[in-house]
């Protein structure tokens, strides 16, 4: 399938100059001036159209380029490091996600949500738990895991059709069932019921839900929803591919759409397509474009099913704050097994930089370890983390380095292998 293209409708505005050329008296003259006068006062309150800009994010010039991406390019003063509470109860499974409130850090895992204090590191709570009982959950959202708007963490139920919230204090939230489309069956000939595999608040009192385009075929991309009704708005899926299980057969992912919000504004990005979303009620408006390599052979199309070599770079993951696009990318290799980079794009500069390996961006503030980006919050600080072992064989393999740097981090030389992880918090440039 071709790449989708993006038609944008201007609104042009005419405005109209009339000259009055005569000779009045001075009374009629006045009336004139006012009469003028007004007319440009009524014009003044006219506010024209905003135009939105889309802009356009070169990956794949970028991962041939010998410019990478430095720290400095990105935040804005010094780095916030936490060393995050070590017990072996609490100990963190692999590749944990962490997200920055002003007073807390939240590290997720696939089956654990701890919260942590931010300023100490100290452990506070685990939020909800792993298990099949009433209470428990399946596995956390990674479509879209914490609301910091609302201080909620997102998770699904056994049930599919069911995803539970909770608060920051432990408790649930909420309980959120979506209702999707039943249909026969028929592998033979790829019919599959409609599968809403991730949701996301899309304001106070709705949520969206994506539909999983497994087929090629689907009718709806998203869903508006509420408790009152499963259906308030579609938004259709136009993408269409050709797909069959026995030839293709199935591949899963932990995520097939993201979600992120940026001052109350919700984002959508659907993964294997080119274009992130801006998301309200009424409409999706396209607001970056995403070249990563796509060819007409190998486009923009879905490939959950397909085998062998990926031909381009894939989103591994993605978010946006205010001035930057942040995104995790993988290169093309066998079974979508290729190496990971991060990188970023600057709305400022227009610019997109990748980083020189998969430990993350470049950290020439403090000649430490690189800064991995995993968050942003409200605050506009973006959030990473340091893997003890990582830590632990920099020191070992950086000795003069070492010596160089402040007391707080020479102090991690002293993480064991199986400590739990240290966070990185950072203000990013405005």
């Amino acid at each position: 399938m071709k790449i989708n293209k993006i038609r944008q409708t201007e609104k042009r505005s005419s405005t109209f100059i009339y000259r009055i050329w005569a000779s009045y008296s001075s009374g009629i003259q006045t009336a004139v001036i006012l009469l003028i006068l007004s007319a440009i006062t009524a014009c003044s309150n006219i506010k024209p159209d905003k135009k939105e800009e889309i802009y356009n994010v070169q990956i794949s010039q970028a991962f041939n380029s010998e410019d990478k991406a430095q720290l400095s390019q990105v935040i804005d003063g010094n780095i916030e490091y936490v060393r995050l509470e070590t017990k072996k109860e609490i100990l963190l499974g692999n590749s944990p996600r962490v997200w920055a409130t002003d007073l807390y850090i939240v590290a997720i895992t696939r089956q654990q949500i701890y919260l942590f204090d931010r300023k100490t590191g100290k452990f506070i709570r685990e939020i909800g738990h792993y298990g099949k009982d009433p209470d428990g959950y399946r596995n956390v959202l990674k479509a879209f895991t914490f609301d910091e708007k609302r201080s909620q963490v997102y998770t699904k139920d056994w049930d599919s059709k069911i995803y539970t919230t909770y608060t920051l204090d432990g408790n649930i939230a909420n309980k959120i069932t979506v209702q999707p489309i039943e249909r026969e069956e028929d592998m033979a000939n790829n019919i599959f019921s409609e599968m809403i595999t991730s949701i996301s608040p899309l304001n106070d009192t709705s949520q969206i839900g994506y539909v999983w385009n497994l087929n090629g075929k689907e009718e709806a991309k998203l869903i508006v929803l509420n408790k009152n009704n499963p259906r308030i708005k579609v938004f259709p899926q136009y993408k269409r591919f050709d797909y069959d299980i026995n030839r293709d057969g199935i591949s899963v992912f932990d995520w097939n759409a993201k979600f992120y919000f940026l001052q109350d504004q919700l984002h959508f990005f659907e993964r294997f397509t080119d274009t992130v979303f801006t998301v309200s009620m009424e409409n999706l408006a396209p607001e970056f474009v995403l070249h990563r390599g796509e060819t007409d052979e190998a486009s923009g199309s879905n490939l959950t099913g397909q085998k062998g070599n990926v031909p381009y770079l894939l989103i591994d993951d993605l978010f946006g704050a205010e001035r930057f696009l942040f995104f995790k990318i993988r290169q093309p290799g066998e079974e979508f097994n290729g190496e990971t980079y991060y990188g970023f794009y600057d709305k400022a500069t227009n610019t997109t930089k990748l980083s020189e390996n998969n430990l993350g961006i470049k950290n020439n503030i403090n000649g430490f370890l690189p800064f991995p980006f995993l968050s942003v919050n409200q605050n506009n600080e973006v959030a990473g983390l340091l893997e003890s072992f990582e830590v632990k064989l920099w020191f070992d393999e950086n000795p003069e380095v070492a010596k160089q740097l402040p007391d707080q981090l020479k102090a991690f030389s002293t993480l064991e292998e199986t400590d739990n992880p240290v966070v990185m918090i950072a203000k990013l440039k405005d």
